[in-house]
């Protein structure tokens, strides 16, 4: 698990806005599952070169668009997401492009 104060503190950087625990606690869930994707992703980079180690270019080497239409899977099938959210994961995905 993310530490939630540091999540909250980087939120707070990009708005004036008060900051519900809930919606800490939704970015958290949804940082966890796109560090996951990635991390599936940079070892399907590792098993091509034939290694057992994921290296940074692994990390760079990420399929961008496997990447990309999984983030917005996940940021459809949040129902209630909040704005910001939102907003966050349409920036991550249009650095993507």
């Amino acid at each position: 698990m993310l530490p939630k104060t540091t999540i909250k503190r980087i939120m707070k950087q990009y708005t004036d806005f008060n900051i519900s625990s809930e919606a800490v606690d939704e970015l958290s869930n949804l940082l966890m599952e796109i560090i996951k994707i990635t991390t599936e992703v940079a070892e399907q980079n590792a098993k091509k070169d034939g290694r057992k180690t994921i290296k940074a270019k692994d990390i760079r080497n990420c399929d961008d668009e496997r990447l990309k239409r999984k983030i917005i899977e996940l940021s459809e099938r949040t129902d209630k997401m909040p704005i910001l959210i939102k907003e966050m994961l349409n920036v991550i995905t249009s650095e993507l492009e």
